[in-house]
């Protein structure tokens, strides 16, 4: 049975979420979001918001109230990501567009709610997280855009094999203890850019990535073997590497000056410590996805200068 249409009717913003349209035109027409669900056929006052939610509701009822086409309805809805290995889309505004909200209050758009969305589509302008960090560096934001994008691309084309190790580095995240599968669309900025940033580095150079965060950390090691028993021959290559990685340093420090020459003082453990210190600066200033020579002899650059060892 048809219904009169809305009195006002305020058009839907370009990729405006339906939750959002819903709850302007609730406020337009002076009433609440659950009296004009109800009116629209919708049942208990719940929005729909995924394409494969709106099966019970009245299309005929709905379409005539806001006249729009049930293809027009649905195209604001977010797809259905439950064949998906990896959580992608957000089931609530964990970002929001201050500009566009400002402009009009409440407007949700859909791309707000996707993982990779770090920027705003309408007015270009830098997406803010329900809780933002105090800080944020420009190289964290930058590999966060990196892990971003890799992972857009990746669910754009249906790359099952990315999906699974973006699935997989999520995992070692949860386990070293420093997000959950979940932290790609959460609300605290920091935990997010962390994780994206974790994508991003597990997609080009994930062995000398998982290195630099293993090294030193037994428990991690058997966890994850206890966690991923298929991926006992990784877990122990990455192991190897973290113990080789000091060594390589030595070695080249070790070549380029003489074995008998000290370094005001240091004993051979804090030498050890400072490699590590300048490992870690390399692989920041180079990034993940550096050549491995490279970053080895930006290390030793960095050691020595640290160390004040003369040539």
């Amino acid at each position: 049975m048809n219904v009169k249409p809305l009195p006002f009717r305020p058009p839907p913003a370009r990729d405006e979420l339906l939750s959002s349209w819903i709850g302007r035109l609730a406020k337009a027409n002076h009433c609440s979001v659950e009296e004009l669900c109800g009116y629209l056929g919708l049942g208990q006052g719940r929005v729909p918001e995924r394409i494969n939610d709106p099966g019970e509701m009245d299309w005929a009822r709905l379409c005539s109230a806001v006249q729009r086409t049930r293809n027009e309805i649905a195209a604001m809805t977010l797809p259905d990501t439950v064949h998906h290995a990896v959580r992608y889309v957000s089931r609530h505004d964990f970002q929001y567009c201050p500009g566009c909200t400002e402009q009009t209050p409440g407007l949700a758009l859909r791309h707000w709610r996707f993982a990779w969305s770090m920027t705003c589509e309408t007015c270009g302008q830098s997406l803010a997280a329900k809780h933002p960090a105090e800080a944020v560096s420009d190289r964290l934001l930058a590999r966060a855009a990196r892990g971003a994008q890799v992972w857009e691309t990746a669910v754009a084309s249906n790359d099952l094999r990315r999906l699974r190790r973006m699935d997989l580095t999520l995992s070692i995240v949860s386990i070293l203890g420093v997000g959950n599968s979940a932290s790609v669309i959460s609300m605290n900025e920091l935990e997010r850019l962390m994780a994206l940033a974790a994508v991003g580095v597990g997609m080009t150079r994930p062995l000398l990535g998982a290195a630099i965060m293993l090294r030193g950390n037994g428990q991690v090691v058997r966890e994850l073997r206890r966690v991923f028993p298929q991926h006992r021959r990784v877990i122990e290559r990455v192991r190897g590497l973290s113990r080789d990685l000091d060594q390589q340093l030595t070695g080249l420090r070790e070549t380029g000056h003489p074995t008998g020459q000290e370094t005001h003082g240091m004993s051979r453990p804090n030498a050890s410590e400072s490699a590590l210190r300048a490992a870690r600066q390399a692989i920041s200033e180079l990034g993940h996805d550096a050549n491995r020579q490279a970053l080895l002899a930006r290390a030793d650059a960095i050691w020595t200068r640290s160390s004040g060892v003369k040539s």
